[in-house]
């Protein structure tokens, strides 16, 4: 028998045929970034979310790679703090640089693991086998899939940095063109989005923003709010309540439409707020907003280098405000039953909106699940979705109701 290293393993928590590998978080938890069963399904797992750069297809393709299986096998599970790792906000184009780093050592390591295996089955060196699309080959015409080389057992295997991963070289699958996975659903109005999100008993709500919306300075800020009369909305169908805490006024109803309707027709009192800056003029705009300098680098005598210089250039740039900002609705879902938060939203880092809640809800991490874009109906007995196509609650022809922005 050859002499084959195998990667450190421990007893897995899955059912039979599970091959994980997973990671010890910060705070303990363990966090899975790729799943492998019995059956050939593979899921690989990321705190990030798609929105709208395609992601969701290019991790695809990394791991499709590095564990040389066709890449419409491959299930990417994205911001959902129930099952993928917490990997920070999806920002700065850091998916591709940074987050999908261990997902691609995750699958180096998967297809380490099984290879090896399938070398102590052949009785051979993991060198003289290949790899076609998860079914390992040896000579003699032997082979087995990756399903069969991890059924009946569990495995988790510790992610580990030290992992030797594709050189671009023998690249197959990423740098080349592959279809995006979300957008024939985009396209035809099935894919599911949070405001297509329903829950039992599933009441609907709306903002009511104070004069100084989208100001997050000032001695203003949670101090403007004269009074709210609610008995101006008491009437209205479906009317539920009202809600204030601070200068946080919102309305509940039964009906999207009906909290449409209290929304404008609430009588609401601010005290006066200084105004907003007149964006026409945008460099005084930005040079009146307050700010704080931030040094990026201090080294040398930058007098002394000026003064030496041949050539001195002034220049000035005008940096207009930048948003990463949804251009359509904002939306948000929550089911609070049985001592258990269940959030959708569309928020860039769903462990943080956890965090967040868990701290204006005065509960455990462990009881919030937050989950970023598109619900997990499949797996979430709560939840009932609709088509895209046939939503008409904006115009309030719909008989079930819609989630509320």
């Amino acid at each position: 028998m050859p002499n084959i290293e195998i990667p450190a393993i421990t007893a897995g928590t899955g059912p039979d045929g599970t091959l994980s590998v997973v990671r010890r978080s910060s705070r303990g938890a363990t966090e899975n970034f790729l799943v492998l069963t019995s059956d050939g399904s593979i899921t690989a797992f990321s705190g990030h979310v798609d929105l709208g750069t395609g992601i969701r297809t290019a991790l695809a393709q990394i791991v499709a790679e590095e564990l040389d299986v066709a890449f419409e096998r491959v299930v990417m599970s994205l911001g959902d703090t129930a099952r993928t790792p917490d990997q920070g906000p999806t920002i700065a184009s850091e998916t591709i640089q940074l987050a999908a780093v261990p997902i691609r050592k995750a699958a180096a390591q998967a297809r380490q693991f099984l290879v090896a295996r399938a070398a102590e089955r052949f009785d051979v060196h993991p060198d003289e086998l290949s790899v076609e699309d998860g079914l390992v080959r040896c000579s003699g015409n032997r082979s087995a899939s990756y399903g069969e080389l991890i059924a009946g057992q569990t495995f988790a295997i510790e992610l580990t940095d030290n992992v030797a991963v594709k050189s671009f070289e023998s690249y197959r699958v990423v740098g080349k063109q592959a279809p995006r996975v979300d957008l024939v659903a985009k396209a035809t109005g099935e894919l599911t989005y949070v405001h297509d999100v329903r829950v039992s008993g599933m009441v609907h709500g709306r903002v009511v923003r104070p004069p100084y919306a989208g100001v997050d300075a000032g001695d203003f800020v949670g101090n403007s709010l004269i009074y709210v009369n609610q008995a101006s909305v008491a009437d209205l169908p479906g009317m539920i309540g009202v809600v204030t805490i601070g200068d946080f006024v919102g309305v509940i109803a039964e009906r999207e439409e009906n909290a449409i309707k209290a929304g404008e027709l609430l009588e609401v009192a601010w005290k006066p707020v200084p105004p907003v800056p007149d964006l026409k003029d945008i460099e005084t705009a930005l040079r009146a907003n307050p700010s704080t300098p931030r040094t990026l680098i201090d080294k040398g005598d930058v007098g002394e280098a000026i003064s030496k210089a041949d050539k001195r250039i002034k220049a000035k740039y005008i940096w207009p405000y930048q948003m990463h900002a949804s251009i359509g609705p904002s939306c948000s879902v929550a089911d609070y039953r049985d001592g258990f938060l269940r959030v959708w939203s569309g928020t860039q880092n769903p462990h943080i909106l956890r965090a967040d809640l868990a701290l204006l809800m005065q509960m455990d991490e462990a009881q919030i699940a937050s989950c970023a874009w598109r619900p997990r109906a499949a797996t979430d007995a709560t939840v009932q979705t609709t088509s895209r196509p046939m939503r008409h609650c904006y115009r309030g022809q719909s008989s079930v109701p819609c989630a509320s922005n």
